[in-house]
């Protein structure tokens, strides 16, 4: 939770608003192929984020304004894939409705998991969190900067032939940010 932003597990309710989130071609330009999903293909997404819970201790979660409720995007943590160097890490993402962004929505939600990423709440040890953004995603380059993390490298994703920029913050340089 937030001063504007409820973050919280999902609810079999909210499929409907990830189908439309997943659908939308801005959106879903900057992840994975860059093609929206087809409401099966989101069905079976919204199944393996829910099950990453069971899975792996952690997962992905619900971003909703305390307002009026409204589903804004999703936020949260995943094993790092598609970049063997790092498959035995976690990484941050984020995702909102293209009518919710430039309000800091990402920024705010994202800073709320780290936090909790770090706290020692997770069931696993967490020391460092990676983000792994296509560099053409200019936006979600500047959430990661806002959120402290710094550029590691640039590389191409193996399968989608993308170029993406590996972003990385250890639990120190988080903790230290939030007491200054």
């Amino acid at each position: 939770m937030t001063q504007r932003l409820a973050v919280r597990p999902w609810r079999p309710e909210d499929l409907a608003s990830y189908q439309e989130l997943s659908a939308d071609p801005n959106v879903m330009a900057y992840l994975g192929d860059g093609k929206p999903r087809t409401s099966r293909e989101a069905h079976h997404s919204f199944d393996r984020m829910q099950a990453s819970w069971q899975t792996n201790g952690f997962g992905t979660l619900a971003i909703e304004h305390l307002d009026d409720a409204s589903f804004l995007g999703l936020c949260g943590l995943a094993p790092v894939e598609n970049l063997s160097d790092l498959d035995a890490e976690v990484e941050i993402g984020w995702r909102l409705k293209s009518e919710h962004w430039g309000n800091g929505y990402a920024t705010e939600a994202c800073a709320a998991v780290i936090d909790w990423a770090f706290s020692g709440d997770v069931n696993i040890e967490l020391s460092q969190l990676f983000a792994i953004v296509q560099v053409s995603n200019r936006s979600s380059i500047r959430v990661a900067e806002r959120l402290g993390m710094q550029r590691e490298r640039r590389t191409i994703v193996p399968g989608h032939q993308r170029w993406v920029d590996v972003f990385q913050i250890d639990a120190p340089t988080w903790q230290d940010r939030q007491s200054s």
